[in-house]
């Protein structure tokens, strides 16, 4: 073989193991791709020497090679050979690192977004149909929609999929379909900001409920509910933001006893990654006369993409849906179908997979450089919760760092401007670094910045 590159045989047969041969060829040589071993224009081996040196067929070398340039990180030259057209991620970036902005890492979601454009492109018929108007999307996007939810265990037969653009939007339509000006809603003390936003812009009064270690604190919730009435309360029980508290099956249980006793909604926001390992099934599955639950694919694939849906209680999804046609008079479906197409390849899978790979990794450093420094965080998926010993300020931290170029969260973000919380802490994401390397060299910049704190013993009330 004439190139320097010589492929790890004991790798790539236990990558055989768990997936066809020609797909674990392809990440044996998109991971020495990512680690610099083969770099940008550099010749991969002669296909028949490869299969040669692997024990495998000639064709399954090809299929490899043929999945490596659909995934954009080679090309072929005619009667040249197949030359690596992805630049090595080693040549890191010299600005900030960026551990602030919830975002998933790249994890080819492009190449994947470019397929389904591909296979849209050669079906006039469903471009045509995607073009059009549709107030809640067409027909075939309900049933497949409501077909991969049945296969994540959801039982929505009898449900509507309410598209929206983003969780955001549903956020908003969900408040807009059930409240009147000056009803009040309840939400975690540390909640998302866009939620605040939404109770502002429609004249709503929002109140937060502090959060135990196990999900919202029922005592406090339940005296407020004895003082007003209560429309409804927005939880992010999977994977609290900005906490990380995982709700427990049993708080989660009596919250909904409580809604009942008291004739509140709850709003289930789902939008926070979570691993594999720690996804469950929604509180909706067990109530949904009483739950919105709201999803989208932002953490999940692209942010970009504005994809989102609601599954309402039966009795208000013509509510939402108005509420959402006012905003927008109809969802566009070209997203839709795009991502229902990357959704039928094998390729979604695969981007789903490394993407979980490389965030139990990126756990790891991060989670080992601050336990050098003896600080221990709560790790759920994208998002990692630090709280801070009361003699080390979050703001006086979060500049510290800004000043090593690392940006973080402080958790007051997380607050609302009536009730500014008392919690001393920041958050950071994972995924902000958009490749291996540029993470990497955050978590040198983070040690580097907690050492020179360490060393100068700063402490600030």
């Amino acid at each position: 073989m004439n190139t320097i590159w010589h492929p790890d045989s004991d790798t790539f047969n236990d990558l055989a193991q768990r997936q066809p041969k020609y797909m674990a060829l392809a990440e044996l040589i998109e991971t020495a791709i990512e680690a610099g071993k083969l770099r940008f224009e550099q010749r991969l081996p002669a296909q028949r020497a490869l299969a040669d040196a692997l024990g495998i067929t000639h064709g399954t070398v090809t299929r490899a090679y043929v999945l490596l340039e659909q995934r954009g990180l080679v090309s072929a030259k005619l009667g040249a050979g197949t030359y690596v057209s992805k630049r090595n991620s080693s040549a890191t970036t010299h600005g900030v690192s960026d551990l602030a902005s919830s975002v998933q890492p790249s994890m080819g979601q492009d190449t994947v977004m470019a397929s389904a454009m591909k296979s849209l492109s050669h079906s006039v018929a469903d471009l045509a149909e995607v073009m059009t108007y549709k107030l809640n999307g067409l027909e075939r996007h309900q049933r497949f929609y409501r077909e991969w939810l049945k296969q994540k265990g959801f039982e929505c037969d009898q449900h509507d999929i309410v598209f929206t653009q983003g969780a955001q939007q549903g956020i908003f339509a969900c408040l807009s379909a059930l409240c009147e000006p000056q009803d009040l809603v309840l939400h975690e003390s540390l909640t998302y900001p866009g939620f605040i936003k939404a109770c502002e812009s429609l004249h709503l009064q929002y109140q937060g409920v502090p959060v135990q270690e196990d999900g919202i604190d029922l005592q406090a919730l339940e005296s407020l509910c004895q003082q007003y009435p209560v429309k409804a309360i927005y939880i992010t029980p999977n994977c609290q933001n900005p906490t990380n508290i995982r709700y427990s099956d049993e708080k989660l249980a009596l919250l909904l006893a409580m809604s009942r006793k008291y004739h509140f909604f709850i709003i289930e926001d789902d939008v926070n990654y979570c691993l594999p390992e720690k996804w469950r099934l929604p509180l909706w599955q067990q109530a949904s006369d009483r739950i919105f639950y709201i999803a989208s694919f932002s953490k999940y694939f692209s942010g970009g993409l504005r994809v989102g849906y609601v599954l309402a209680p039966l009795l208000w999804q013509q509510q939402v849906i108005n509420a959402i046609h006012a905003q927008c008079w109809s969802v566009s479906m070209m997203n839709f179908e795009l991502l229902m197409r990357a959704l039928q390849g094998k390729e979604y899978e695969y981007v789903q997979n490394k993407l979980a790979e490389e965030l139990r990794y990126r756990q790891r450093a991060l989670q080992n450089v601050l336990e050098r420094f003896d600080f221990h965080a709560r790790f759920a998926g994208l998002n990692v919760c630090l709280m801070l010993p009361d003699e080390l300020n979050m703001h006086y931290l979060a500049a510290h760092l800004k000043g090593h170029s690392v940006l973080v969260r402080s958790l007051d973000v997380f607050s609302s401007r009536r009730e500014p919380t008392t919690l001393n802490g920041i958050r950071f994401t994972l995924g902000g670094p958009s490749c291996r390397a540029e993470f990497d060299l955050a978590m040198s910049r983070l040690q580097a910045a907690l050492s020179q704190l360490s060393e100068r013993g700063d402490v600030v009330i």
